[in-house]
């Protein structure tokens, strides 16, 4: 698809990988925003996660570096890199050079996904990602995981959030009730609805979907089962992004059933969402889209949007609007 007016990669923090990918002394080779990174967790348990390529004769940090207490070693001479990206070791020299670093980007975990903070400009962050405070209890299982690598340009995939009439032709749900509002670096959907069952029953639900900046959606579904559902996807190159969506499911009687019903539940959601990939993957970008009446939240979600492609500093925060009626 056409990556029309928007261009290289938007501001904010985007899902790396699952915390349980790395574990203490664990190193990861990352590629996002047409950048090749490297992840590894200390001794201490952080993840930092750096530029790959070392600046003494380039060798790939993450192919073959090792850990070595909170740094990662070099795999062609063993040079070392602490924390922020700065040399701290070169193994067979008493000075290290004074220009002997590498970027680190700013790195946090929540929810168990380890994030990086992206901008062009080299800002610092200017939101945080909420905790969920019962992920980790023991009324709610774990997260339930799928990947996936799109041909798309992420805006695609944000746009579904505004998006109320592309439900019952896609996802064969109508939806009774429907709300979109954006506030700063925030947009939201109200949604209440009913979906047909394979089955040929149906399942009245309610559900609040967030944005928490461009990439990282968090929706919470009162239904059958109440779930969180979290759908992260991170830019890799022009249209490009890897995506993931996983589900925590709350408890319902004993564990071991509701653990059973996990993968029927993922194996519809995973049908749901390969039929968005399927359009995402083969539409082109309408800059000036013919919209019809009710489809005022598309445009607005686009100015929402927009400004994760401006620096930090001038962008204009969007204003917290009025909820779209249903």
């Amino acid at each position: 698809m056409e990556g029309g007016a928007l261009v290289g990669f938007p501001r904010g923090w985007f899902v790396v990988c699952f915390s349980e990918d790395i574990a203490t002394g664990g190193v990861r080779r990352l590629k996002y925003f047409g950048q090749e990174m490297v992840a590894f967790r200390g001794q201490d348990g952080a993840v930092r996660v750096l530029d790959a390529y070392c600046p003494h004769l380039g060798a790939h940090l993450g192919v073959g570096g090792r850990v070595v207490e909170n740094s990662i070693q070099c795999p062609f001479h063993g040079w070392r890199f602490g924390p922020d990206g700065a040399c701290v070791v070169v193994p067979y020299a008493k000075k290290i050079p004074p220009r002997a670093c590498v970027r680190a980007w700013p790195v946090a975990e929540r929810n168990g996904v380890v994030l990086v903070h992206h901008d062009p400009a080299g800002g610092p962050p200017d939101y945080e990602i909420p905790l969920i405070p019962e992920l980790g209890s023991d009324e709610w299982l774990p997260w339930s995981r799928t990947f996936y690598h799109i041909q798309t340009h992420p805006r695609e995939i944000v746009e579904n959030i505004a998006d109320r009439q592309h439900f019952p032709a896609v996802h064969k749900t109508e939806i009774d009730e429907f709300r979109y509002e954006v506030d700063g670096h925030i947009c939201r959907q109200l949604t209440r609805g009913h979906a047909f069952l394979a089955s040929g029953g149906t399942d009245r639900f309610a559900s609040t979907a967030t944005y928490y900046g461009p990439g990282y959606l968090l929706t919470r579904f009162d239904g059958a089962l109440q779930n969180y559902m979290l759908f992260a996807h991170t830019p890799v190159e022009a249209n490009a992004v890897d995506l993931w969506f996983a589900v925590s499911l709350k408890i319902v009687g004993d564990r071991k059933t509701t653990e059973r019903f996990v993968t029927q539940y993922i194996a519809n959601l995973r049908s749901g969402f390969e039929d968005d990939k399927m359009i995402w993957e083969h539409k082109i970008y309408r800059e000036r889209p013919q919209l019809a009446e009710s489809e005022g939240a598309i445009a607005q979600l686009r100015r929402w949007y927009r400004q994760f492609y401006e620096p930090a500093t001038t962008a204009a925060p969007a204003a917290a609007q009025p909820a779209q009626g249903a």
